[in-house]
């Protein structure tokens, strides 16, 4: 039983790693415009309303916890459904798409080295060589295989965004021990959004700038899916999968998500295989499979 579990929490973070790396490729259809804050509320607020249904009838049982609770629930909440999300939207806005990419990459190594201090998590040979190699695979397809590309890489000012994106989205996954047990993972979920919502909500009130509109059936469907899979089922089963393996075993996978945006660039938008893809997609393989057996 516990080594099914295990296995279906491994196919789980792979699946939201698929998620995440098709948001690559959908994001090239028209959901770019807009401010970041409103962006990223219109990722929750299809989920927020159903999910305020959802606690509405759960209060009897879960009101008393997600009450004692609250504090850290909207830390959590904060770092993943706010920060994460709407500081990429403006990293991409404001840096290239490789300099975004290649601090996420280090997510991972960030993830990892914030286990062990916060939760003592263990390391060992089998995970840092698990995290190098994925490490490794993600530069490769971030800088297209290119050392010129790496060497003649800087940290711009502009980088700003993507640097705090990555540091929320690692304080995420090291946070999720934090979960009340008594709540279930969508309970746990659905407290996250509805928080979030409301938080992305007063600030986009605040702040203004233009609400994105989906003025063609393009768009519309974009947002749909950046509604449904990146968000809602990809962080639903991502929560559940670090809750049974650990942040820091969870980690590597993070490095699938630029693997998936280029194999979905290749299979949906008619771009090239090159070699720089196997190369990084096989580094990334044997990160994981080293991972596996920390497990």
């Amino acid at each position: 039983m516990f080594h099914s579990r295990l296995a279906t929490a491994h196919l789980f973070l792979i699946f939201a790693c698929l998620a995440w790396g098709g948001s690559y490729a959908v994001g090239r259809f028209g959901l770019n415009e807009g401010s970041a804050v409103w962006l990223t509320l219109w990722r929750w607020a299809p989920g927020a309303v159903v999910f305020s249904v959802f606690l509405f009838f759960r209060w009897k049982m879960d009101g008393s916890i997600i009450l004692r609770k609250l504090a850290s629930l909207t830390l959590i909440s904060m770092l993943g459904i706010v920060i994460y999300p709407a500081t990429l939207f403006l990293a991409v806005a404001q840096t290239t798409a490789l300099n975004a990419s290649l601090y996420l990459s280090a997510a991972p190594v960030l993830i990892v080295l914030g286990s062990s201090l916060a939760w003592n998590a263990r390391i060992g040979a089998a995970g840092a060589l698990a995290v190098l190699f994925g490490l490794l695979g993600a530069l490769v397809l971030v800088f297209r295989g290119s050392f010129t590309a790496l060497l003649a890489f800087e940290v711009a000012t502009s980088d700003l965004w993507a640097i705090v994106s990555a540091l929320a989205w690692a304080g995420y996954c090291v946070s999720l021990p934090l979960r009340p047990v008594e709540l279930s993972e969508v309970s746990f979920l659905a407290v996250l959004v509805v928080i979030g919502s409301v938080i992305l909500l007063i600030f986009g009130s605040i702040s203004g700038g233009k609400i994105p509109t989906p003025d063609t059936q393009t768009v519309a469907a974009s947002m749909i899916y950046f509604a449904l899979f990146p968000s809602i089922l990809a962080f639903l089963v991502w929560n559940w999968g670090t809750t049974i393996v650990g942040p820091s075993v969870a980690a590597p996978y993070n490095n699938l998500v630029p693997f998936f945006g280029g194999a979905l660039g290749i299979l949906l938008l008619g771009e090239t295989l090159e070699s720089y893809h196997i190369v990084g997609g096989v580094l990334i393989a044997l990160g994981l499979m080293l991972n596996a057996l920390r497990s």
